[in-house]
């Protein structure tokens, strides 16, 4: 038996379901696909910006007086540990959103399950909105298969982004990054607040180096007066 959709009351604006992005249904595509390819892009960058990351910290370390250098480069190879260990922390969080959104949408027969618990995995690397983005992509597809199975799956995505936000990823960044769960809720939040997605991405890295120069520099600084 076909399912139908029937969007043509929410484009029109009859129905009360309301899409806080402007342009509808259009926008909210525009939207999304702006994001994947954000995202994609920064991923790429990223790559780049690792291989290129020998040439870098030689030259960085050039710069600095022989008698400090031995330190700073304990200090900087100290620092790309700790985004390391935030790119890993990041990677495995997204592949715990994709299985258990493949695993979720297998048990109730919903298709594309493998095509989109890849398409969670990639968004969830997002910090504060990829998971939500793809989330509400997901829950319209399992639409499909009936609206109790929608809602299940919207309530589903709910309940992973708490668990994700507030136990899952803080926990993670703990063991990877080295920075508290609250500190890396806070950063996060305040990453976003400023430079909105940019922010987000880079805001836990700040806050692990801000840390560990606190850490190294400041504080033993501050006990010897």
């Amino acid at each position: 038996m076909s399912v139908k959709l029937h969007l043509t009351d929410y484009l029109k604006g009859k129905s009360k379901l309301k899409i806080p992005v402007a342009g509808g249904v259009l926008g909210a595509g525009k939207e999304i696909l702006t994001i994947g390819v954000g995202t994609v892009s920064l991923v790429v960058l990223t790559i780049y910006f690792l291989v290129a990351l020998p040439g870098v910290t030689r030259l960085w370390l050039s710069l600095i007086p022989n008698s400090r250098r031995e330190r700073v480069r304990l200090m900087t190879d100290e620092v790309f540990d700790r985004v390391g260990g935030f790119m890993l922390g990041n990677l495995l969080t997204s592949a715990v959103a994709g299985i258990g959104t493949y695993i979720w949408l297998t048990a109730f027969g919903v298709p594309y399950a493998l095509l989109l618990g890849l398409f969670v995995a990639l968004f969830d690397l997002i910090p504060m909105v990829g998971s939500t983005i793809a989330g509400i992509v997901v829950s319209l597809v399992a639409l499909t298969k009936g609206l109790p199975i929608g809602i299940a799956t919207a309530a589903f995505y709910v309940l992973y982004r708490f668990l994700e936000d507030y136990l899952l990823n803080p926990r993670v960044m703990k063991h990877t990054v080295k920075i508290s769960p609250g500190l890396t809720i806070i950063a996060t939040l305040i990453g976003g607040t400023l430079l909105g997605l940019i922010g987000a991405l880079i805001a836990i890295p700040v806050a692990a180096t801000i840390h560990l120069l606190l850490e190294e520099v400041a504080f033993p600084r501050l006990n010897k007066k």
